[in-house]
């Protein structure tokens, strides 16, 4: 059988709210010991500590989100003053000696933890009111269907772990705390499935939202519930097409349309992002930062203070001075970065060009004298000192309705309204002459909604599960077609095994009997 070593894990952390609302990571107890789980305070405050550690895996949902998406540079970044990261990964130069992502992501340090959550909430919480119980539940099994989602989409099949696993480190213990991958790929849909059934169950109705959103919701879950199935809908699994189109779609989209009518977009594309509004009308969720807590990973994609910005010019060839961005000592290095090219995609007038990139350019100024860095991101600046501690969207209202207009158009039908609600915004909220969204053929409405999401979704984390999910005419994924500028990354030929990813050779070595997944060559 096919296996893969589950961690061993003596300590499980748990996690308080401090007083001021922070997420504190100090570690509370030992894993399932008499002195924890006793009271409704410390359920709660291992809630919190689920998403904190969710909160640490931002950096890797853009890995296995957008990375491989066509759209990062690689070689010496625009400032000249760094290598850029990742650059095999980010050009499918993918083999178990180079996997780009090792040991499942660590996903499963996680999984451990959700999973001894819902353990103690089912079996030791009778303290709570049946009403706080059942929220909880919600939450952690919608937590624990969002990583395995994660995990299904990178390598396909993978070990179902839904007990919490603890073992000593003894020979016996090692071979016991081996788990086998799933059989198929629908083995761990179906799992997700059922986990997405039981959170809607358990929440019961409650649409209530906590931490400014930065918790997970039921209307979180009917998000993900629309990924899923909207997933299946459409993407082979096991060599074979999807079996239930039709009413998968129906299921996708009866969830999408029970959350947009609770949510309003921001009326500017600025206002989404801006640090002082975390948590606004748009937002369903997201993960939270906040300056003096934690910061995310985005200043590695702005230069930093010390870099000579004087050298470059802007648009208009007007030397920059200084710090343009006042970045005020808080940028990183600069190791990703976008290509000109994308930025090239925007039409004029579109505001989230300039509010996503920040365009440099060398003289004389043109295209190919161009660069564009991320500012999508960019944080706060407290005491002159600017902090990358905006919240990251993981579910936001513009995508619900890029979600619908997918799916309408699989059913064939129009999806015009929801990419012109979304377009409407990005110009200001009037779509200029020429620019709305016209119902064409399958295919044309499929780029249409595709580019829209490049475009609105910059940085979240898309790109590269769009490219894998949405179709060309003939229901082969994006990502094969080569043919059209910035859309497909692979050869269709020979490297169609890579819509997965390769299990990294340590792992392999942790059990003789663990597969790598077909056509990656041991090397």
């Amino acid at each position: 059988m096919k296996k893969i070593f589950i961690y061993s894990l003596i300590l499980i952390s748990l996690f308080e709210v401090s007083s001021c609302g922070k997420l504190d990571l100090a570690p509370e107890d030992y894993y399932a010991s008499g002195n924890f789980w006793k009271n409704a305070a410390q359920v709660d405050g291992a809630m919190t500590g689920l998403h904190a550690q969710l909160r640490d895996y931002q950096f890797t949902f853009y890995i296995f989100g957008e990375m491989r998406g066509g759209l990062l540079k690689t070689g010496t970044g625009a400032t000249g003053t760094s290598s850029l990261n990742s650059g095999s990964y980010i050009t499918q130069d993918l083999r178990e000696s180079n996997p780009g992502v090792s040991s499942w992501g660590q996903l499963y340090r996680a999984l451990v933890q959700v999973n001894n959550f819902i353990y103690q909430v089912e079996n030791n919480a009778s303290f709570l009111l049946d009403a706080q119980k059942s929220y909880y539940l919600g939450q952690a099994y919608g937590l624990r269907a969002f990583y395995y989602f994660q995990l299904a989409r990178a390598y396909g099949r993978v070990p179902l772990v839904i007990q919490p696993t603890v073992v000593v480190n003894t020979p016996k213990s090692q071979t016991e705390a081996f788990v086998p991958r799933s059989k198929t790929e629908k083995e761990t849909f179906d799992l997700i499935k059922s986990d997405i059934d039981k959170s809607i169950t358990n929440f019961n109705g409650d649409y209530t939202t906590k931490a400014n959103k930065g918790q997970w919701s039921l209307a979180a879950t009917q998000m993900l519930k629309t990924e899923v199935y909207l997933w299946t809908a459409k993407v082979n699994m096991d060599n074979a097409a999807p079996a239930n189109t039709v009413a998968d779609l129906a299921t996708a989209r009866s969830a999408v349309e029970d959350v947009i009518p609770r949510y309003s977009l921001q009326p500017s594309f600025a206002d989404v992002f801006n640090y002082n509004k975390k948590g606004n009308s748009e937002i369903i969720f997201a993960l939270r930062y906040l300056q003096g807590e934690a910061t995310n990973n985005f200043g590695q994609f702005l230069y930093a203070q010390a870099d000579a910005m004087g050298s470059f010019v802007d648009k208009n060839g007007v030397a920059f001075s200084g710090d343009p961005l006042n970045i005020a000592g808080g940028g990183s290095i600069l190791r990703y970065e976008y290509t000109y090219n994308l930025y090239k995609q925007y039409a004029s007038g579109d505001q989230r060009a300039d509010l996503t990139f920040f365009p440099i350019y060398k003289k004389p100024v043109s295209n190919a004298n161009g660069y564009i860095l991320m500012k999508k991101f960019i944080g706060t600046v407290v005491n002159n000192n600017r902090s990358f501690s905006d919240d990251v969207p993981v579910y936001r209202l513009a995508e619900a309705y890029l979600l619908l207009a997918e799916i309408k158009n699989k059913q064939g039908q129009d999806p015009g309204n929801e990419v012109n609600i979304v377009r409407k915004r990005a110009f200001g909220g009037a779509i200029p002459a020429g620019q709305e969204f016209v119902n064409g053929t399958f295919e044309q409405n499929e780029l249409a909604i595709f580019w829209e999401r490049t475009k609105e979704l910059v940085g979240e984390g898309k790109r590269w599960y769009d490219l894998r999910r949405m179709q060309d005419a003939n229901g082969k994924p994006l990502a094969f077609r080569t043919d059209l500028p910035l859309v497909g990354v692979l050869n269709e030929a020979t490297e169609k095994h890579k819509l997965l990813l390769p299990i990294d050779r340590s792992t392999l070595n942790q059990d003789e009997t663990l597969e790598q997944n077909p056509g990656y060559p041991g090397t």
